[in-house]
């Protein structure tokens, strides 16, 4: 058995309980475990508000967010894993513009799916790099579906880094939560939400700010990694002391750190993400068990989830636009 930690009990509280005839409320900390009996024993969570965990109680949310900014950078014209003919193709005979239409619409579902029952101002940011006007164009008529603020920012500077860096520069303009995309992501339909309020719930019980990475990547596994878990809405979240370059973080992050999340743009590292790795040792990254979306563009985009099936589904709906994309 390992040691218990004892917590102090509020005598006046325990006799004002038993007096109302309270007694769904655990012994040790006199938390009401489930006054609402309609909940049937589950665990719940309103957003910006207060979660619900029967085997913890209730846990009020004092990590409110207030906006969430999108970056989605997308190239429709690249090669990608040093290949000198074509990108890495994880779907068969699909090419690259059609996997950002896909990924884009997998985005947008989840945004959808998310405000439905709750509240909150997201703007999405397209990053183009080597587009053309017709792909631009077509992305915002994929947009207009879904009740989103939607703008573009052409970048100062071709390539990766220079996209990366123009996620930074109108990251400048962000007020709170910040979240960089790149174009090869395919995101589960509950995505926004698990991160939205497990960022909420696991920022008020660390007391400070996180960076999330939504992935489970598969490179987490091929060593002892050494990590912590943490309880989000739905899902599990381990620490983690690496990521790639789709990740959430705060305004207040990006503003102690600005230096070093620019430095992945501003110079050569191997490999390319290791700036963030510093960062991570500095500040708490986390990342759910299992994926919340999927790197398509790579060997392994999961290990256990059917991703094959979400991207059916979103790629039909991406086909019922083609035929106006001409």
């Amino acid at each position: 058995m390992f040691p218990r930690k004892i917590i102090k009990q509020n005598k006046f509280k325990r006799i004002l309980l038993k007096l109302l005839n309270v007694y769904a409320f655990e012994k040790e900390t006199l938390n009401i475990v489930n006054p609402d009996y309609k909940n049937q024993h589950r665990n719940f969570a309103k957003f910006n508000d207060k979660s619900f965990n029967f085997s913890q109680g209730y846990l009020n949310l004092t990590r409110k967010i207030n906006k969430l900014d999108i970056y989605f950078r997308y190239t429709p014209n690249v090669n990608l894993w040093n290949s000198s003919k074509e990108w890495k193709r994880i779907v068969p005979n699909i090419d690259k513009a059609d996997l950002i239409y896909t990924s884009l619409i997998s985005l947008m579902e989840s945004i959808n799916f998310f405000k439905k029952n709750n509240s909150l101002d997201i703007n999405l940011h397209l990053i183009p790099d080597n587009s053309y006007q017709k792909f631009d164009e077509n992305l915002l008529k994929i947009t207009k579906d879904y009740n989103i603020t939607v703008s573009i920012h052409k970048t100062k500077i071709t390539g990766n880094r220079g996209s990366y860096l123009e996620c930074c520069d109108q990251a400048e303009k962000a007020d709170d939560l910040i979240f960089f995309i790149e174009d090869d992501y395919l995101f589960e339909k509950n995505s926004i939400e698990e991160i939205l309020i497990s960022y909420s719930r696991i920022s008020t019980i660390l007391n400070t700010d996180i960076i999330m990475c939504p992935s489970d990547y598969s490179f987490f596994y091929d060593s002892l990694y050494k990590t912590s878990l943490l309880v989000g809405k739905n899902y599990k979240w381990r620490i983690v002391n690496e990521s790639l370059l789709t990740f959430i973080f705060s305004k207040s992050i990006f503003n102690n750190y600005k230096d070093t999340i620019r430095l992945v743009g501003e110079k050569e590292n191997n490999p390319f993400e290791k700036p963030l790795h510093e960062l991570y040792k500095k500040e708490i990254c986390i990342a759910p068990i299992n994926s919340l979306c999927y790197h398509i563009s790579r060997g392994v985009p999961a290990l256990t989830e059917n991703w094959e099936d979400l991207w059916n589904e979103n790629y039909k709906k991406y086909l019922n636009y083609k035929a106006n994309l001409q």
